[in-house]
């Protein structure tokens, strides 16, 4: 059977280091086939259209910024990368200075060593199992009830079960249809993995009421079977497959 872990939102330099550095010892001593974020690995608010013409636009240092970036990546073992609305800024910002494109080192791919570190960016719409495809979730609708989003994703859009993060809600949520000439059933699901950021840092405090939760997922493979596992982390604690992992 092939396990994939499945991370997403770590919003650096905003992301909870406490749960990074567990949920990257726990992949060390695990061992899955695979391991995904599906975007907002780089938070880059300084290059942000809301930071235009703001104090933000000077503060930032994307530098440091890239570098921690490229550290947690490994720590993390990610091999592949989605598009997602934060990264997006990147290539928002090369559009402002169209010469900056001809820079070779301004490649997303570049800036951030994704090559060196052996990780594949999927700028579209990506399957990681059959019947899957990994979407960011800012695509769609969204919804304030956790796996809602995914699964409007996957009714509307995809077509298939949709595993995404941007939310920052953790959460399953299927739907079963027949269309007319169907010989059986079809359930489509949408699995939302939850977040790696600190609420309580500065760039989360945009948010007022925090309807998100902390955690990553898991898919099991085995053929055409897939099974989402939301992981939940309470209280610097977390579980997989019957084990406790505190930090």
């Amino acid at each position: 059977m092939k396990t994939i872990v499945v991370i997403s939102d770590l919003q650096i330099p905003f992301e909870s280091k406490r749960a990074v550095n567990a949920v990257a010892q726990f992949i060390e001593e695990y061992k899955p086939d695979d391991v995904i974020s599906v975007g907002d690995e780089s938070d880059l608010a300084p290059i942000s259209r809301y930071s235009l013409n703001t104090r933000s636009m000077y503060e930032g240092d994307l530098s440091k910024e890239r570098d921690r970036v490229v550290e947690v990546l490994r720590m993390l073992q990610v091999k592949h990368i989605t598009r997602s609305n934060h990264l997006d800024r990147w290539f928002a910002a090369l559009a402002r200075v169209p010469a900056f494109e001809t820079i070779p080192e301004m490649r997303l791919e570049e800036f951030y060593k994704f090559d060196e570190l052996g990780i594949t960016y999927h700028q579209e719409p990506w399957s990681p199992a059959p019947g899957w495809l990994l979407m960011h979730g800012d695509e769609g609708t969204m919804s304030s009830v956790a796996g809602q989003t995914a699964l409007n994703l996957a009714i509307k859009r995809a077509g298939k079960s949709v595993v995404c993060g941007h939310t920052h809600r953790q959460g399953i949520a299927s739907h079963t249809f027949t269309y007319l000439g169907d010989k059986k059933p079809r359930t489509l699901t949408g699995f939302e993995v939850g977040t790696l950021a600190d609420f309580n840092s500065p760039g989360m405090r945009y948010a007022k009421f925090k309807n998100w939760q902390m955690g990553f997922g898991m898919l099991y493979v085995e053929g055409k079977h897939v099974t989402p596992v939301p992981i939940p982390i309470h209280n610097r604690s977390f579980t997989v497959e019957g084990v406790l992992y505190n930090f």
